[in-house]
């Protein structure tokens, strides 16, 4: 049994109703640009957006080498404070 996708709800800046997506493009590995809608047609609100992925939380078990995302600051802490595992 596969679970439903989590769908961010994204509030309408003027009106509160939840916000749709009516297109968006990657125009990189962590960089999205999208145009949302309200979905209140009697506010009718448009606009548009950029989604930027930041830091890691996680780090992946597949990495993308041309991806370099900075370690949260709490995260970055404790890979640093750890001895190195790395052999001469």
């Amino acid at each position: 049994m596969s679970e439903a996708p989590i769908r961010p709800r994204i509030p309408c800046p003027h009106c509160g109703q939840n916000l749709r997506i009516r297109k968006s493009q990657g125009l990189t590995p962590v960089y999205r640009e999208a145009v949302f809608e309200c979905r209140n047609e009697a506010c009718g609100w448009r606009g548009k957006a950029s989604i930027e992925i930041t830091h890691t939380i996680a780090p992946s078990d597949i990495p993308n080498p041309s991806v370099t995302l900075p370690f949260v600051p709490r995260l970055r802490k404790l890979v640093m404070s750890q001895p190195s595992t790395a052999s001469a």
